[in-house]
């Protein structure tokens, strides 16, 4: 498998990974809020568009979606638990589940530098 293929069908595992999490947390949050209910189901529906568009090696609506994905969720379980978010009281921290799906959107950078390296490397020479 070349290094190409390998980064590809990794950020797509972690990014569906990221949205089964979200999809099986969704029932949860629409207890809390409906709004956040909404936004993890669509937040599932993304991250299938993002792994398909990682598959195709397309750089907007996958790669790039995909790291929004997972920077809008750090940065949303960040304010949840210091500032909270509109309609919901500031939350505890975890459960355990939240930090696998956190861990998972750290680790996507990891196949997202790899896939981008070379090309950074050629645009520059």
């Amino acid at each position: 498998m070349s290094r190409n293929k390998l980064y590809r069908a990794s950020g797509a595992i972690i990014i569906l990974v990221t949205g089964l999490i979200h999809l099986y947390d969704a029932p949860g949050e629409y207890q809390e809020a409906l709004y956040m209910g909404i936004l993890f189901i669509v937040f599932t529906l993304l991250s299938i568009v993002a792994a398909i568009g990682i598959l195709r090696d397309q750089l907007i609506w996958g790669w790039l979606l995909g790291a929004l994905l997972s920077l809008g969720a750090i940065v949303g379980y960040l304010l949840s638990r210091t500032i909270g978010l509109p309609l919901m009281e500031v939350e505890d921290w975890g459960p355990p589940l939240a930090y696998f799906s956190i861990l998972f959107e750290i680790v996507y950078v990891i196949p997202l530098v790899g896939f981008f390296s070379p090309r950074l490397q050629e645009a520059s020479c």
